[in-house]
């Protein structure tokens, strides 16, 4: 096994388990301890896990406030933007969900587009203003200022009465098996629903979301029709997800 694949293979192990040690990796990677240690080092060194003794744990948890978030993996987010950004087509109606990679994706838009964007998010809904021929549908309600997004029955019967062309859905934690999950139960209930309102659901996480869970479930890994990342579609870490029939970009 190459050594881009070995690491690759233990970043997804410490995705869901809290600890992996060297001796159980070099048996599921038919490969020596010395070799699993030199690759935890080199993943080590490199920012994306924890070395501890006998072995690794993953990254220090994701962060929770908008503001953390608008300088957490920022080029990642960007390259995911951008190419969400294409996928928009003039006259559509798209709902586009709290956090900062769907607010980078509007800020890759072409200024003169002309669309129609829902949302509950006060960062998106402000940057609309900038762009002449979007129509803004805000859902307002009780304002949460950790994530600088409405929540609340109000949001959800606004977004009741709607239906979309695509629905856009931040990411905190992906899987195979539990689906999309997140940890703000205040959110997750406006996140059930965006994942309902449209023909199409497209889902925006970074690499270190997948094979991740949290605590609420929003949706189930067949809700999603498309899923733009910033890896490439043929990485062995997305292999599971194109295997279950998501269309990947």
């Amino acid at each position: 096994m190459a050594k881009l694949e070995r690491q690759q293979h233990i970043i997804e192990q410490l995705r869901l388990n809290d600890q992996v040690n060297y001796q159980e990796l070099a048996v599921k990677l038919n490969t020596s301890e010395d070799t699993v240690r030199r690759d935890i080092r080199e993943l080590a060194d490199a920012g994306l896990i924890t070395r501890v003794k006998g072995g690794a744990q993953p990254k220090a948890i994701l962060p929770v406030t908008y503001q953390e978030r608008e300088v957490y993996a920022h080029a990642e987010k960007c390259a995911i933007a951008r190419k969400t950004a294409k996928l928009f087509k003039e006259g559509q109606i798209v709902v586009l969900d709290g956090g900062t990679t769907p607010f980078l994706i509007v800020s890759y838009l072409p200024r003169d587009i002309r669309l129609t964007i829902i949302t509950h998010s006060y960062p998106i809904a402000n940057l609309t203003f900038d762009f002449p021929n979007v129509d803004l549908i805000f859902a307002g309600g009780k304002a949460s200022k950790k994530s600088k997004v409405s929540t609340g029955v109000d949001v959800l019967k606004k977004y009741e009465t709607l239906n979309a062309d695509i629905s856009v859905l931040g990411v905190h934690s992906l899987h195979l098996d539990h689906g999309i999950t997140d940890p703000i139960l205040e959110e997750a209930d406006v996140k059930t629903r965006i994942s309902e309102m449209s023909d199409q659901l497209i889902v925006v996480p970074t690499a270190e979301k997948l094979n991740s869970i949290s605590t609420v479930q929003i949706c189930k890994i067949e809700a999603i029709d498309l899923m733009v990342t910033d890896l490439e579609p043929d990485d062995i870490l997305l292999q599971s997800f194109q295997n279950a029939g998501i269309k990947l970009i």
